[in-house]
């Protein structure tokens, strides 16, 4: 709120005579009706500020209230623009009168229980703590791997250091805000339809939430009265290695601070971006590496992949060992960093690593396109070299069976037929359709446990 005296260009010594010549010469200046179109709204309201600050200090009750409290007649500097503030029970001018089923006391009973904390006793229930502040932001896997530390800059409010949150100089000679008598808020009716009153807790006008009001020249030159300045400081958040991908930092009592309310925290969430080959799974890192059938069937050593502290991975495969298809390689201790949330320590710590995951290269191997031999001679070559009986006895018995149970003119013989992968099959479970009766048909369980889809019946 601005100053009185300031409004009219005085000291705070200025006689009556003083006064009423720089309210003369300003009301001349600022006159709406010399105002061009244009200007005459801003006018009016400097106008009417000027009055109201001449009407204050012309009268001597008015000017000495004011300059020992900063507020006069209870209603506070500026009271002519400020919303009106009830007292007593404001439903009797809708309610009052007799023949009413409910009256005004009951109106005003129900919504002042409302507002009664839950203990029992009165008052208004008031935020009592500011928001929390947060920081969203994405780290890489090696992040995650090898820990690291967030560095930001923040910019937040914090109670005045000149005047504590009062708002005025230490010295100041502090009164009880006869607005809401030193609650630092008052209780509003607001109207929200025809005939329905409804009751607010809002902050009290004239002190501002503080509960205290002072003279308008003894407030604090630091924060002009706002009773909170800026600070500005890095804030540093520790991301532990072997971290989850996702998950929130808290520091506590960093958001804005505000007089009379706990000051609430800065959290930074983050999320783990999306790794080009490496796949996390708890504390087991999982790549995929593809090497020709050659590779597969007589080994190999070759650069597999490069670790997230940017160690290379070279894995180097028995000769004669055969890698089939869907074979993983399992590396003991070359996953991420375990974290144990478990352990503490006298420093604050609440957690630490021990141990490591592992990781998993799951081998894809090549096979050569067709016609891949140069002569026929490489046909026979190959099958010199590798075995041509299978090598379960039991494969090769039931195998034997099913050769027996079929004379050989009883044999057809297929050389037209398409090889096609597995993902490319029919999908059985929507050819599961209704009969024409309406309902569904029914399955043989025999056919479903073996992955095959139900045979139709043909008509004979």
């Amino acid at each position: 709120m601005e100053d009185l005296y300031e409004i009219l260009g005085l000291d705070s010594s200025a006689t009556s005579i003083e006064i009423k010549k720089a309210y003369r010469k300003l009301a001349l200046k600022y006159h709406p009706d010399k105002a061009t179109h244009e200007e005459r709204e801003i006018a009016e309201a400097k106008f009417k500020e000027i009055s109201f600050a001449y009407e204050i200090l012309i009268d001597e009750h008015k000017r000495d209230e004011y300059d020992r409290y900063g507020t006069t007649g209870g209603n506070g500097f500026g009271g002519h623009h400020h919303e009106h503030e009830y007292s007593g029970n404001p439903f009797e001018q809708f309610y009052g009168g007799s023949g009413n089923e409910y009256g005004a006391n009951d109106f005003y009973d129900f919504f002042n229980n409302m507002n009664q904390q839950p203990n029992g006793h009165g008052g208004p229930r008031r935020a009592n703590r500011t928001e929390d502040g947060h920081i969203e932001i994405e780290v890489t896997l090696e992040d995650l791997y090898k820990g690291k530390t967030i560095r930001t800059t923040s910019t937040r409010n914090i109670i005045c250091t000149t005047c504590k949150g009062t708002g005025a100089k230490p010295s100041a000679v502090l009164k009880t805000c006869t607005g809401c008598k030193g609650e630092g808020s008052v209780k509003k009716i607001r109207r929200v339809g025809p005939g329905l009153m409804t009751q607010e807790i809002v902050e009290c006008s004239t002190c501002h939430g503080s509960g205290k009001i002072h003279r308008p020249k003894d407030r604090c030159k630091t924060c002009r009265e706002k009773r909170i300045i800026e600070e500005t400081k890095i804030l540093e958040f520790e991301i532990e290695k072997g971290s989850p991908n996702t998950g929130k930092i808290v520091k506590e009592g960093e958001s804005d601070q505000s007089p009379g309310k706990e000051t609430g925290d800065i959290i930074l969430n983050y999320t783990c971006k999306e790794h080009a080959y490496f796949e996390r799974k708890g504390d087991d890192l999982f790549t995929k590496f593809k090497v020709p059938l050659v590779d597969a069937l007589c080994g190999f050593s070759k650069l597999v992949a490069i670790h997230l502290d940017g160690r290379g991975i070279q894995i180097a495969t028995p000769r004669g060992k055969v890698i089939r298809p869907g074979d993983l390689l399992k590396l003991e201790g070359e996953g991420m960093p375990k974290l144990d949330k478990k352990s503490s320590s006298w420093f604050g710590s609440n957690s630490s690593t021990f141990g490591r995951g592992d990781m998993y290269v799951e081998i894809e191997i090549e096979f050569p396109t067709d016609n891949w031999y140069v002569e026929k001679n490489d046909i026979m070559k190959i099958k010199n070299i590798l075995p041509t009986e299978l090598q379960n006895k039991s494969d090769i018995k039931q195998q034997e069976l099913k050769a027996h149970a079929v004379p050989d003119a009883s044999v057809e013989i297929y050389a037209d037929f398409e090889i096609i992968n597995r993902n490319e099959l029919p999908s059985y479970e929507q050819q599961r359709e209704h009969d024409t009766n309406g309902h569904a048909r029914g399955h043989d369980n025999t056919y479903e446990q073996n992955g095959y889809a139900e045979p139709e019946c043909t008509p004979q």
